[in-house]
């Protein structure tokens, strides 16, 4: 038998192949992802339509002014529960999988501490400063009826964020959209179908008890996901250096929550509850254009944590990467859509009686394509340790926001407040496109390692 003849003495052999084949975004992403992914976009897909269903129901059964009531009351107490953790929920599904990684459980069980406390105490004065504020003398009556029911959803608000975020750190996300995302709406929806809901009053009450059935949940599950380590370890840690790393944080991760809310907060007193009403179902319709995203970045950003950990930076970009794709693929059409053809949609999902909130549906589906981007580059900040200039940029962007609600909302009402959410979102994509390309070589090294700017 003729063999094949030596390579000359001297001569490198040639490798078997050169070129790396080309991979596909779920070979890229891999099968374990690609699994978690679709059982969490499934039930987040389902918590979406959930929530819109809740949306087309009030909006039918109560007037645009008690739907105005019922998302001002809502959005009120999500914005003091963002607050309220002073950024450190987002800290901690940031941190959780980094100590998992290193086998730290004194470290996570100390951050587990800490961050309830604050939680809890950060929900308290939120109470307390709503409180004090609605019993001031002269305090508009529709306002003021709006608060309260704003002091029965902080507590519950407030907690199922936090559990929400834990449990996404211990890679369980798909159970904390459940029971923030999925539940309260579903008892709405039943409450609604039953016996209907003719006043805002009853729709937050029932709300607000699924939410706190919610929190006490996600509690028990968040205590099954984590290693029994944690919770016989001894807490060493430092809260102080966290804070400093929570802080930033909070502008930064509740940036795109804070303008929302905001509006929402600001377009009672600048212009009225019917106002609020028909941005608030605007705002609703044009939410499920950026919850695919929001769903991929609970798994991806833990992942992104954990590969720059492990000093890993191929699979750092691998994971941007996906993210990136899937933002473009799953928000441009629909963006395309919801704009061109506005006042069809709302007539068909809403009713005749909230044709005035069409512009808003426009400016909105703008704004959320934007936003939709901004996401993957959020995580990528938050996982490489930029949260000091995420939290510029956000900080930033919502101030400009609020400057144009104070100029836009007295002239136009929630068309107004549509246009300056735009405004201040593409102001967010610009910058963090910005920093990641000018940091492209310098996202790996570890957090407090590197003096480099990040500007």
């Amino acid at each position: 038998m003729s063999q094949s003849p030596a390579p000359p003495t001297g001569a490198t052999p040639k490798p078997a192949a050169t070129r790396r084949p080309k991979r596909t975004l779920v070979q890229m992403a891999g099968a374990p992802l690609t699994r978690v992914f679709a059982g969490t976009f499934f039930v987040g897909s389902l918590s979406s339509v959930l929530i819109l269903v809740m949306t087309i129901m009030l909006a039918r059964q109560l007037s645009p002014d008690g739907y105005g009531t019922f998302i001002f009351a809502t959005g009120t107490a999500a914005l003091a529960a963002q607050f309220a953790g002073l950024g450190w929920p987002a800290l901690m599904s940031r941190l959780i999988p980094t100590f998992r990684v290193q086998e730290n459980w004194p470290a996570l069980r100390a951050l587990l501490r800490w961050g309830d406390a604050i939680v809890l105490l950060g929900a308290l004065a939120a109470f307390i400063l709503i409180a004090i504020a609605m019993m001031l003398p002269g305090f508009n009556k529709d306002l003021q009826a709006g608060l309260a029911l704003t002091l029965i959803l902080i507590f519950p608000a407030a907690l199922t964020l936090s559990r929400r975020n834990q449990l996404a750190g211990a890679r369980r996300p798909a159970i904390g959209i459940v029971l923030d995302e999925a539940m309260p709406p579903a008892a709405v929806i039943l409450v609604a179908a039953v016996i209907g809901l003719s006043d805002a009053a009853p729709a937050v009450l029932t709300y607000a008890i699924a939410a706190t059935i919610g929190a006490t949940l996600a509690t028990y599950f968040f205590r099954r996901a984590l290693p029994a380590q944690t919770w016989t370890a001894t807490p060493v840690g430092e809260p102080k250096v966290w804070m400093a790393m929570a802080l930033p944080l909070l502008m930064g991760v509740s940036s795109r929550l804070i303008m929302n809310r905001m509006d929402i907060l600001m377009l009672g007193p600048l212009s009225s509850l019917l106002e609020t009403g028909y941005f608030g179902t605007a705002f609703r319709i044009t939410y499920l254009m950026t919850y695919p995203q929001v769903i991929l970045m609970q798994i991806i950003t833990p992942l992104l944590s954990e590969s720059i950990a492990a000093n890993k930076e191929r699979a750092m970009w691998r994971h941007f990467r996906i993210a990136i794709i899937f933002s473009v693929i799953t928000v441009v059409p629909v963006s395309a859509v919801l704009t061109l053809f506005s006042g069809p949609i709302i007539a068909i999902v809403l009713g005749p009686e909230y044709a005035p909130a069409a512009p808003s549906l426009s400016l909105l589906a703008i704004s959320q394509a934007f936003a939709a981007l901004t996401i993957p580059c959020a995580g990528l900040l938050i996982a490489s340790g930029r949260g000091q200039i995420f939290g510029l940029i956000n900080l930033v962007a919502v101030l400009v926001n609020i400057g144009l609600n104070l100029l836009l909302i007295p002239l136009f009402g929630a068309a107004g407040a549509a246009s300056a959410s735009a405004v201040a979102v593409t102001l967010i994509l610009i910058w963090q496109v910005v920093t990641i390309l000018r940091n492209r070589h310098r996202l790996i090294l570890s957090e407090g390692t590197s003096t480099l700017p990040d500007l």
